[in-house]
C-alpha cells in the first residue's frame, strides 16, 4: 500500500523507507512531518533527488534519531487485546456447541497447550517487537508466514491433544466467553478513540510531510474493534442451526 506524503520531489520509495524507519525508532509524527518537509524543500530547490542529497533513507533516519525505538508498549497492548478476543471467541463457540449437544465444555490437552503457546508467542513477540516489525515492513512473506504458521501449529496441536483435562458447564463458559469478548471490544474501542500521533508537516509547508489516510485504512480502523464479536456470531450461527 502506497504511503502518500505529499512530497512530489522525493522518490516515493525513499520517502516511505525514511518514514517507516523513523516510526520504528519511536519518532513523533510532527517531527517526522518536519523532516519530510525539509527534505522536500531541499530537493525542490536544488533539483537533486533525495538519495543524491541525503543518501540511504534508513541511514539518514538513524542520523536524525539515534535513540532506541519505543514501539513495544503499543505492540503489547494490541497483543493483549487480541488474546482476549481470541480466547473469548473460542470459549463462546465451545459453549454454544456444548449447549446444543446437551454436554459440558471439554477443556482438552490441546486447548491447554495452545494457551501456553499463545502466552509464549506473545512474550517473544513483545520482547522482539522492533526486529519483527522491521522484518514485516521490509519483507511481505514474513507477514504471510506470521499469519499462517501459528494457525497450522494450533490446529495440529488441537487435533493431537484430544484428551479431556476437565469439563465446565456450558452456561458459565458462555458467560465467561462473552465477558472476554466484551473486554476485548471495549479495549479496542478505547484505543481507537485515543488521539494518535499522525504524521503532520509544519505550517507553511503547503501540506508537505503530512501523511493522508486512505479509505481502506479508515474502514479497517472502524471495523477492527468489532472483528472478534462479528466472527463469533458468524461462526456460531451454523452451530445453532444444526
Amino acid at each position: 500500500m502506497k504511503i502518500e506524503t505529499h512530497t512530489p520531489h522525493i522518490e516515493p520509495d525513499w520517502a516511505e523507507a525514511f518514514l517507516l524507519e523513523l516510526r520504528l525508532r519511536g519518532v513523533g509524527g510532527q517531527r517526522i512531518g518536519a523532516a519530510l518537509a525539509e527534505v522536500e524543500a531541499h530537493c525542490a530547490e536544488s533539483g537533486e533527488s533525495a538519495r543524491e542529497a541525503f543518501g540511504d533513507p534508513a541511514a539518514y533516519a538513524v542520523e536524525l534519531a539515534p535513540a532506541r525505538s519505543v514501539v513495544a508498549p503499543d505492540v503489547r497492548r494490541e497483543l493483549g487485546t487480541s488474546a482476549l478476543g481470541l480466547g473469548g471467541m473460542l470459549l463462546t463457540l465451545a459453549a454454544v456447541g456444548a449447549w446444543q449437544s446437551g454436554a459440558r465444555v471439554e477443556v482438552t490437552a490441546g486447548i491447554a497447550a495452545v494457551l501456553v503457546l499463545v502466552l509464549v508467542g506473545t512474550t517473544l513477540v513483545v520482547s522482539r517487537a522492533e526486529q519483527l516489525l522491521r522484518a514485516v515492513v521490509r519483507h511481505w512473506w514474513v507477514a504471510m508466514l506470521g499469519a499462517t504458521l501459528p494457525i497450522v501449529l494450533f490446529v495440529g496441536v488441537l487435533l493431537l491433544g484430544r484428551q479431556t483435562v476437565f469439563t465446565v458447564a456450558a452456561m458459565p463458559a458462555f458467560v465467561a466467553g462473552v465477558a472476554l469478548l466484551a473486554g476485548s471490544t471495549a479495549r479496542s474501542i478505547r484505543t481507537a478513540d485515543t488521539v494518535g500521533d499522525p504524521v503532520v508537516g509544519p505550517e507553511g509547508a503547503g501540506g508537505a510531510g503530512t501523511v493522508g489516510e486512505d479509505r481502506v485504512t479508515r474502514a479497517l480502523e472502524r471495523v477492527g474493534p468489532w472483528l472478534f464479536p462479528v466472527l463469533t456470531v458468524v461462526m456460531a450461527l451454523p452451530l445453532l442451526l444444526i
